[in-house]
């Protein structure tokens, strides 16, 4: 008899082998699952190269709202009320910085498009408040829906960068 083969007369306690198993009776461990890849910086991307057509279009909409008051007619980021030139080039710049932070982060540079990111996403909301209480002078009108277009996409971006966490390594 061979040692290590069970035989229907060998005693219950031999050692039992399976076929294919190498001596000993067990087998190579599995191999480890592949990681899945992370979803976080296509959705960061998406979210920022939104946020730079968002800035674009903000810049086309009107940015005072003047209320009941007949005369006014509305304008948008590039003229002001006296029909000088509006500060809708600083809505594209934000824009483009947004794109910007975008490539960086799908270009694997996710840390500098996270920082650019936030800044341009700060520079939004703060522009968008400075052009509301500073942009009108004494005309005392409210927020038009591209200022709201520029505050809340500011918004967006830094809240999108606080959410979407870059791949954890520990070491």
């Amino acid at each position: 008899m061979l040692v290590g083969v069970s035989s229907p007369r060998s005693d219950p306690s031999a050692v039992q082998f399976e076929p294919g198993a190498p001596l000993g009776g067990t087998g190579p461990p599995p191999p480890p699952p592949e990681p899945r890849p992370s979803r976080g910086p296509v959705v960061l991307t998406t979210v920022l190269l939104g946020a730079a057509v968002l800035c674009g279009a903000a810049s086309l909409l009107v940015w005072r709202d003047y209320g009941n008051v007949v005369t006014a007619r509305p304008t948008t980021g590039w003229d002001l009320p006296d029909g000088s030139l509006g500060r809708g080039w600083l809505a594209i710049a934000l824009g483009v910085l947004f794109a910007v932070a975008g490539v960086l982060v799908a270009a694997e540079r996710e840390r500098a498009g996270r920082v650019l990111a936030v800044l341009g996403g700060v520079g939004a909301m703060l522009f968008a408040v400075l052009e509301w209480g500073l942009g009108a002078g004494a005309a005392r009108t409210g927020p038009g829906t591209g200022i709201w277009l520029v505050f809340l996409t500011g918004a967006a971006v830094v809240l999108a960068v606080g959410v979407i966490h870059p791949e954890r390594t520990t070491t």
